[in-house]
């Protein structure tokens, strides 16, 4: 699929929304890395970071450094990045606190039975 040269950046997130409601792209599937798509698509990698960055804040893909975007559409993402970052402000109070990181893990070892779960 190409994209004409004016607005570029709507076209990649129409496109792709489309795609995502249409059931094409699925839940929890992986979109390509931002460098591949632009390439594939002769777009400015720029571009393509900031379609997926609109994507994200619009509840459509989580994008998750170093390991890619995904599709979370129909999914409460924002509950479990809340949960996530009560998380670590808990560990960083912890932390700041002097707690050593090899106590840390200890009682979070102990809690969750050793397994990490």
């Amino acid at each position: 699929m190409g994209f004409g040269k004016a607005n570029v950046y709507e076209n990649i997130v129409g496109e792709i929304k489309r795609l995502i409601e249409l059931g094409v792209l699925k839940h929890g599937e992986k979109l390509p890395s931002v460098r591949l798509y632009a390439v594939e698509h002769r777009v400015n990698p720029n571009t393509v970071a900031k379609a997926y960055a609109a994507l994200e804040a619009d509840g459509y893909l989580r994008v998750q450094p170093k390991q890619g975007a995904y599709v979370c559409y129909g999914e409460e993402p924002r509950a479990q990045d809340n949960e996530r970052d009560e998380l670590q402000k808990q560990v960083f109070v912890w932390k700041q606190a002097g707690v050593p990181r090899e106590k840390i893990e200890s009682v979070l070892a102990q809690v969750c039975g050793g397994d990490g779960v």
